[in-house]
């Protein structure tokens, strides 16, 4: 046998494979703000469960926590790998109830005295104890972070199977 073996390899089809790939490619960032939409009104909903659940709260109040529309999701931020959404409540006394907040004494009793003047509480400012947060929006993130490597593997599955691949 001789020492010098010439060996050639010889691929074929690697032009319509790298067009193809460009074209799952060109897809993704709109399939991407899809799957981010998704996501993020299913985190929406799974912390207005939480709510449910963690709090006394119902729909009857106008900005009751228990309502979807409590919470605010932003338009897709970011760029390319680094795109991102907000999901925000309306509520200026979510963060109380969802990281826990001291319980203070007011400067007065809610009991009216003589001739309806308030009452001073002479205990006033004092901090008397601490109300533990319920982390209804954190516990949905965990949980949409949980399932997120499954709902990606099923968008680039669908990608490869528009792709012909």
């Amino acid at each position: 046998m001789n020492d010098e073996m010439i060996a050639s390899v010889s691929v074929e089809g690697l032009n319509e494979l790298t067009r193809d790939l460009k074209k799952i490619v060109k897809k993704y960032p709109k399939k991407a703000d899809e799957l981010l939409k998704k996501n993020a009104r299913l985190t929406r909903k799974e912390v207005v469960k939480n709510v449910k659940k963690e709090t006394k709260s119902n729909k009857e109040s106008k900005k009751s926590l228990a309502k979807a529309g409590s919470y605010k999701i932003s338009q897709v931020k970011g760029y390319g790998t680094e795109k991102y959404i907000e999901i925000s409540a309306n509520s200026r006394h979510f963060h109380l109830v969802e990281h826990g907040h001291d319980i203070i004494m007011p400067k007065f009793h809610g009991v009216q005295g003589e001739k309806g003047k308030r009452i001073p509480n002479k205990n006033a400012g004092q901090k008397v104890g601490f109300v533990q947060g319920k982390h209804m929006m954190a516990n949905a993130i965990k949980k949409a972070e949980k399932d997120m490597p499954e709902t990606l593997s099923k968008m680039v599955d669908e990608l490869l199977k528009e792709g012909g691949f």
